[in-house]
This record gives C-alpha cells, structure tokens and sequence, in this order.
C-alpha cells in the first residue's frame, strides 16, 4: 500500500511539473515600425524614431509572458548618449504572445507613457534618427 501511494505522488508531481506554464525566452531583437528592442539578461536597448532607452538586467517575465523592467529613457535622436542628454527613469511593461511582444514605456518622472509598440520577434530594428 505505500509503495502504491508513493507511486501516485511522484506520478501527479510529475504531471503538475509538465503541466505548469513556462514563460519562453524574450532575448534576442524585436522590432516594429515604431520602436525596437534588444534584449538579453543583461539588460536592454530600445530604440524610438526620435528617442532611446536603455532596461536595466533586473527585468523579470512571469510565467504567464507579462514583462517588467526598469531603466532609462532618452529623448532626441541618435543612440544612447554618454553625456548630453539627460536620462529619465522609465518603467516598462509588456506582454509577450508568442513572437509578438506588445511593450510600454513609462516615463515615471514626467507622468508620461511611450506606446503601446508592437514588435515582432527578429523585426526590423528601428533607426534613431529624430528630425
């Protein structure tokens, strides 16, 4: 009777272990006709037709493809500058759907919010050029 019962243990635990939702890697190039995103686990960069951003490595997707993540964003032209500039604490979010990632940008200092963007897994990356 225990070896029974021990049996039917390992079997549901193994049953939930297959059965629970995994979230699929976000890393690589997203892009879209509105902004772009290069992800990795450490951190990322965004660009905007007239703006840049940059994630912080602390981001996070849930099981369920919800994105979180903090970070930098730039407005202007151009890549990310080293001085110039001055930064803005962004906070983003996102959802991914399988290779579509629906990213927003929030600008917490300034109570503004950038999109949503549609980007797509392997999209074209978007030039910052602002004129």
């Amino acid at each position: 009777m225990h070896s029974r019962s021990l049996c039917t243990i390992i079997l549901l635990a193994a049953l939930l272990a297959c059965s629970s939702p995994t979230a699929p890697d976000p890393g690589g190039v997203w892009g879209g006709t509105e902004a772009s995103l290069t992800l990795s686990r450490a951190g990322g960069v965004l660009g905007y037709p007239c703006g840049s951003g940059t994630m912080d490595s602390t981001w996070v997707l849930s099981p369920d493809g919800q994105l979180t993540g903090t970070g930098q964003h730039y407005f202007g032209g151009g890549p990310v500058p080293s001085n110039g500039r001055p930064p803005h604490p962004a906070r983003y979010t996102g959802r991914l759907e399988g290779n579509t990632l629906i990213l927003t940008v929030r600008l917490t200092d300034l109570g503004q919010t950038l999109g949503p963007f549609r980007l797509i897994r392997g999209g074209p990356v978007v030039q910052e050029i602002c004129l």
